[in-house]
């Protein structure tokens, strides 16, 4: 009797420190995707305070060029808010890779889940696509090639379309390769995959290289190498036009400095290109860096969930980021902050004398604006 007596101790012993240790997983999990959330809102907010800059308080030399500028911060307002809408999943282990997007979490219908998350995988590749693009923009502006930017529908039609084209072919590249299949569905089945999915209408985009089949026997699953072949193919496409048109505008905007151009040219095209250079920077090391990793721990079939929360983490990370060069490095943006910043401290209860005190918005930004 005192042998069952004390099995049964054992036994509510250990149920109750794995009810613990669940409990404590569950909090820190729950603690992360807030963390997640504010950032993607604060990116959210920031793009929202750009937007109006970008539009009125541009200096004239920047020309067509804020346009392309007010493109990507519309970009990033609408990443931020697909992330939102549907709160991706992504989990990592093995040699497998999946991204879901779980009805009880999202916000849009289920009918709407699996098309919301190709289009977000494809909004990942232009978020690396988009800065390219500016770069080889950059480029030609400094050319003096006004046929490529000149302002016209054409051009804008041909700049603002090919992070599209990118994002439409790594979207079909995910739906063709890398859709639910037998092999991913017996990860979801494992008692280590954290959500129970596998009766719902989910989201759903995954790579698995090594299946392990029912009778012990490892295969090879082409689909996911094939799918991952062709999005590496593309990002890596991308990124290597960023870098040769990145140098080309770092060498051209260098020889500025012995030009005839005016001294506040000069400093405009160096404050777009360092912001540029920063805007660049930030989606490397939050995006693509940590989906590299993801690539190689993957392929060398050594994955855990720490690399998929990780890149679920960065993503947020770049999106709270992303805007914030551009806003601090651009002149007449970072005097119009800064301005609004103190003439809110002036007028505070603290420090405020009489109403005759109060500054207009419209006044604040007449007075940091540089023409």
């Amino acid at each position: 009797m005192d042998s069952t007596f004390t099995s049964a101790i054992r036994q509510k012993v250990s149920d109750l420190m794995d009810a613990s240790s669940e409990f404590e997983s569950t909090n820190s999990d729950g603690f992360i995707n807030q963390i997640e959330r504010g950032c993607t809102c604060f990116g959210m907010f920031s793009n929202a305070i750009l937007l109006p800059m970008i539009l009125f308080r541009s200096p004239s030399d920047i020309g067509v060029y804020k346009f392309l500028m007010m493109y990507i911060a519309l970009f990033e307002l609408f990443f931020g808010w697909l992330e939102l809408m549907t709160v991706p999943q992504l989990f990592t282990q093995g040699s497998a890779f999946i991204i879901t997007v779980d009805p009880d979490n999202a916000v849009l219908p289920d009918s709407a889940l699996q098309i919301s998350l190709l289009i977000y995988c494809g909004s990942f590749a232009t978020s690396l696509a988009i800065f390219g693009v500016q770069f080889a923009y950059r480029y030609q502006v400094l050319q003096g090639n006004t046929t490529w930017t000149a302002y016209s529908l054409v051009n804008f039609t041909f700049w603002g379309g090919i992070p599209l084209l990118v994002a439409m072919l790594w979207t079909l590249s995910c739906w063709i390769f890398l859709g639910r299949n037998d092999y991913v569905d017996m990860v979801m089945r494992q008692d280590y995959f954290p959500s129970n999915l596998e009766n719902k209408t989910i989201g759903f985009v995954g790579i698995y290289f090594y299946p392990k089949l029912e009778n012990g026997m490892t295969v090879i699953n082409w689909n996911s190498f094939i799918g991952m072949a062709l999005c590496t193919c593309i990002l890596f496409g991308s990124e290597t036009l960023m870098v040769y048109f990145a140098v080309r505008s770092y060498l051209i905007t260098k020889t500025l400095m012995a030009s005839t151009c005016s001294p506040n040219f000069r400093k405009l095209q160096w404050q777009l290109f360092y912001a540029l250079v920063f805007q660049t920077v930030i989606p490397i090391l939050f995006m693509q860096i940590p989906l590299s990793i993801i690539y190689l721990t993957l392929f060398l079939n050594i994955s855990t969930p720490f690399f998929g929360n990780l890149q679920a983490t960065t993503i947020s990370f770049y999106l709270a980021t992303d805007a914030l060069p551009t806003i601090f490095i651009i002149k007449p943006y970072r005097e119009t902050v800064f301005g609004y910043l103190k003439c809110c401290k002036k007028i505070s209860p603290e420090s405020r004398v009489g109403t005759e005190t109060a500054i207009s918005m419209n006044e604040i930004t007449s007075r940091y604006a540089v023409s």
